[in-house]
C-alpha cells in the first residue's frame, strides 16, 4: 500500500529532503503532494517528526478516469471498510476536486459516506452509531484530473499544530512554514539568530527545536493512535527513541518585540515546547537594533497586515533595510507581504522567492551574500 503527506506551497523541495533524508522511498511526486511505499512503523515516525508536511494519509483505494458518482461509489465501496473502520468511531468524510469532471464536493463527500455505510452494514440499512466523544476516523476524497484517491487521516489536526501554541492568539505565521525558512536559511547552529519581530513567536521556537533535534509531535497527539490495526506499542517506542536523540546543547537565540504582552506568550508557548531556558527574550523596539553591531543570522517574519497603518509599515521596513545597511556579513532572512520592502533594499544584494503565509503570497527575501558562503 501507499502513504500521501501533502505539504504548503513552494516547500516541496525541503519537504522532499525530509523524506529522502529518512530513507523514506519516493514513488511519485505531484503539486504538493508525495506518494511514498508504506509500513506501520512510518506511521508513528512521520507524524512525530516531520516538520514541513501537513497530513499523513494512507492511500486506501485509487483509480483513473473515475468521472461519474457511480465510479467514485464503485471504487470506495471495493476497500474493506471493517479492517478500517473502528466501532462508534464517527465517520467523516471531506473532499477536493482539481480539474475533475466530478467537481461538487458535497456531492463527493455524501457519496463516500454512503458507500462505507453500506459497505459495513451489507446494504441492511442498519444503523451504524457514532459516539462523538471518540476520535474521528477521517476519510479524504480527493479527486485530480479524473483520478480519485480515497484516503485514511493518520494525523488528524495538520501537523503545524505542535500544540505548544496558545490557541487564544492566532499566530501569524504556521509552525511547518516558520521550520521551512529556518531549514531555507541554512543557519549555522553555532552563530547567534535573532527574531526581531518575535510577535511569530513560532520561528525561535523551531529553531530550538531543529538546532536541538527535537521531534516536533511529542507534545501532541495523533489520530492512528486510538486505532485497533495499528500496534500501539509503535508510538510509544517512537516517543521514548524521539527524546534519548535530544541534544543537550546552548544556542545563541533571541526572540524580541516591542509589545510586552507579545514576548509573554512567546514565553508561555516555548515553555509548553520545552525550549524557555533556551531563547533569550526582550521586549524591545526593533529600531534600537540600529545602534548595534549585530552578527550571524535573522530570521523573520515582520507585520505586514493592513491593520497596521502604511506610515508605520513604511518606517518598519526603513529600519530593517537600514540593519542590514549597517551590517553587511549579517546574513538575514524576511518573510513578507509587504511588496514596497523591495524600494528600500538593493536589488544586487537580495533574492527572494515565493511562498505562502496561510492563503496570502507572501515573499522570502534572501541576502545575496549567504549564498556566497
Amino acid at each position: 500500500m501507499e502513504f500521501l503527506l501533502t505539504c504548503n506551497a513552494w516547500l516541496e523541495s525541503i519537504a522532499k529532503k525530509e523524506i529522502i533524508t529518512a530513507w523514506w522511498e519516493i514513488k511519485e511526486v505531484k503539486d504538493r503532494l508525495v506518494f511514498f511505499t508504506w509500513n506501520d512503523d512510518l506511521i508513528a515516525k512521520i507524524n512525530l517528526w516531520s516538520r514541513i508536511w501537513n497530513k499523513l494519509y494512507i492511500v486506501l483505494n485509487s483509480k483513473k478516469n473515475v468521472d461519474n458518482f457511480d465510479k467514485l461509489y464503485d471504487l470506495v465501496w471495493a476497500i474493506d471498510w471493517k479492517k478500517y473502520i473502528q466501532t462508534n468511531f464517527p465517520i467523516v468524510t471531506k473532499a477536493t476536486s482539481l480539474k475533475s469532471l466530478i467537481n461538487s464536493t458535497p456531492a463527493i463527500q455524501k457519496i463516500t459516506k454512503k458507500a462505507i455505510v453500506d459497505k459495513l452494514t451489507n446494504k441492511s440499512w442498519a444503523l451504524v452509531r457514532e459516539d462523538s466523544s471518540l476520535p474521528a476516523m477521517e476519510i479524504f476524497t480527493f479527486f485530480i484530473e479524473d483520478e480519485a484517491f480515497v484516503l485514511l487521516n493518520t494525523t488528524w489536526e495538520t501537523l503545524h499544530k505542535r500544540w505548544y501554541r496558545d490557541d487564544t492568539w492566532e499566530a501569524p505565521i504556521k509552525e511547518t512554514l516558520a521550520a521551512g525558512l529556518v531549514l531555507l536559511s541554512n543557519w549555522n547552529f553555532s552563530k547567534p539568530l535573532l527574531d526581531f519581530c518575535c510577535w511569530s513567536w513560532t520561528i525561535a521556537i523551531e529553531a530550538v527545536m531543529i538546532a536541538k533535534n527535537i521531534a516536533p509531535g511529542l507534545t501532541r497527539f495523533f489520530a492512528f493512535e486510538k486505532w485497533d490495526f495499528i500496534d500501539k506499542n509503535l508510538m510509544k517506542n517512537e516517543i521514548e527513541l524521539a527524546k534519548s536523540k535530544i541534544f543537550d546543547k546552548k544556542y545563541n537565540i533571541t526572540a524580541s518585540d516591542i509589545n510586552p504582552e507579545m514576548i509573554e506568550i512567546a514565553k508561555q508557548n516555548a515553555k509548553n515546547a520545552w525550549v524557555l531556558d533556551d531563547i533569550n527574550f526582550q521586549v524591545k523596539d526593533l529600531k534600537e537594533y540600529r545602534k548595534e553591531a549585530l552578527e550571524g543570522s535573522i530570521i523573520s517574519n515582520p507585520p505586514y497586515w493592513i491593520r497596521l497603518q502604511q506610515d508605520d509599515l513604511d518606517v518598519l521596513y526603513k529600519n530593517i533595510a537600514i540593519i542590514f545597511d549597517k551590517n553587511p556579513t549579517l546574513n538575514g532572512w524576511i518573510i513578507t507581504s509587504y511588496q514596497d520592502f523591495q524600494k528600500y533594499i538593493p536589488k544586487n544584494k537580495f533574492k527572494n522567492r515565493k511562498l505562502y503565509n496561510w492563503n496570502e503570497l507572501c515573499y522570502f527575501y534572501q541576502k545575496i551574500s549567504t549564498f556566497n558562503k
